[in-house]
């Protein structure tokens, strides 16, 4: 593991940091983070149980600045015949998805979604926890098939296809 002691942050221009008793907000152009800092105050830890606690808050700080400052992306990819986008409107996202009945998906506030074709999704947040919760919950609906290679599929996500039956 990389010491965390020893490396430096580089915290952008447009980024504002605000302390405010124990939480620390993160501002940026895209929106605005806030990190609870109480453990910082804690003395009576243990030394190994403070440093996965200061570890645990570097990574979540970084992915912060990063967050508030360009925004996570998540690019989702629907393989396979009647699976596609209906509509996304008023905070839900309808789906087809090969049931017999469309499947409606409410869209939390702060992810933003957009598709350029119908079986292709672009969801966008400054939290990556929240984004990959959610994009993670809609390929629940339709895990990908390893026989047929159909499901919903993250960007890149490549599957090995398993041989069939043989005669």
């Amino acid at each position: 593991m990389k010491n965390i002691f020893k490396t430096h942050i580089n915290i952008p221009s447009n980024v504002k940091l605000i302390k405010k008793k124990n939480h620390l907000f993160v501002n940026g152009p895209q929106g605005s983070i806030c990190l609870n800092i109480s453990f910082l105050e804690q003395q009576n830890l243990p030394l190994a149980t403070k440093k996965i606690k200061y570890s645990s808050f570097f990574r979540l700080f970084q992915k912060a600045l990063i967050g508030v400052g360009l925004n996570f992306v998540v690019r989702l990819t629907f393989v396979g015949v009647g699976f596609r986008i209906e509509s996304i409107e008023n905070n839900f996202m309808k789906l087809r998805l090969g049931f017999s009945h469309l499947v409606y998906i409410r869209i939390p506030e702060h992810i933003k979604i957009f598709t350029t074709k119908k079986t292709f999704l672009i969801l966008e947040c400054i939290d990556e926890q929240l984004l990959k919760e959610f994009s993670s919950k809609i390929c629940s609906y339709k895990k990908p098939d390893v026989y047929k290679g159909k499901g919903i599929l993250y960007k890149n996500q490549s599957i090995t296809l398993k041989e069939g039956k043989k005669k």
